[in-house]
């Protein structure tokens, strides 16, 4: 007889892949219509292995408009399968993983962008048919990452089309600059004209707008210390991190 027992994910992240191997779940879907509630622009802080790349990819699954055929079986038997959001599968996903940035002092910021050039290539695969040919064309016109970002957004409100933007792991090689590098190459990423610190600054801008691009916006980190320097205290949104209502969001 075939092995139906339901295997421990380890060390597996995604929510779809957890799915598919018909893996043990932890049913977390219940938060989603609780973070809806919270705010637009949300950041949420954890130690490093609490499950918060797992988090991200479930709320992409949930609210990818490419993904509306997958439904059934990505929820199938949880909660939010039972309870569906009006947001359910309308927004395009716009994820950053930045763990996967270099923390090299002399290379970050190539490695930043490199990273940030292969999100919006994938975006790109997912939603030119939503956003046409011509959106990408100018993109690729733009040098920066944060140049990229602020036309994408305004574009995408330009066509009532809304953007979730996903960031996980967002200090981990700003951190990883400061312990290893010091101050000095830290500041230079985080304040005045560091390229990390106006990357945010667009996210903020974007949110301003009268068509605005962005919906909602999901960060993840280990330290609240980036974000404070980056953003002068995540006045861009809200930080739930010490919410109790969000104690067992993970995990």
């Amino acid at each position: 007889m075939a092995n139906i027992h339901k295997q421990i994910p380890y060390g597996i992240s995604s929510y779809k892949t957890i799915r598919q191997d018909n893996c043990y779940y932890v049913d977390k879907t219940r938060y989603i219509p609780e973070i809806e509630k919270m705010g637009k622009f949300l950041f949420l802080i954890r130690p490093r292995r609490f499950g918060k790349s797992s988090l991200i990819t479930v709320l992409e699954s949930y609210y990818d408009i490419a993904r509306s055929d997958e439904f059934e079986f990505l929820f199938k038997g949880t909660y939010i399968g039972e309870h569906p959001t009006p947001e359910k599968n309308s927004l395009m996903i716009l994820n950053f993983n930045f763990s996967q940035v270099s923390p090299d002092p002399e290379e970050v910021e190539a490695s930043f962008r490199e990273h940030t050039d292969t999100c919006f290539f994938f975006f790109r695969e997912k939603y030119q048919e939503l956003l046409g040919e011509t959106c990408f064309t100018m993109m690729e016109k733009k040098k920066s990452a944060h140049g990229k970002l602020e036309f994408l957004l305004r574009y995408a409100g330009s066509k009532g089309l809304k953007v979730y933007v996903m960031i996980d792991e967002y200090d981990n090689f700003t951190n990883t600059v400061l312990a290893t590098a010091g101050q000095k190459k830290y500041h230079d990423l985080t304040h005045g004209a560091g390229f990390f610190r106006f990357f945010f600054n667009v996210l903020k801008g974007a949110g301003d707008q009268v068509d605005s691009g962005i919906s909602r916006m999901f960060i993840t980190g280990v330290s609240p210390v980036t974000m404070d320097d980056v953003t002068s205290g995540f006045n861009i949104g809200l930080n739930i991190s010490l919410y109790p209502e969000f104690n067992e969001l993970l995990g």
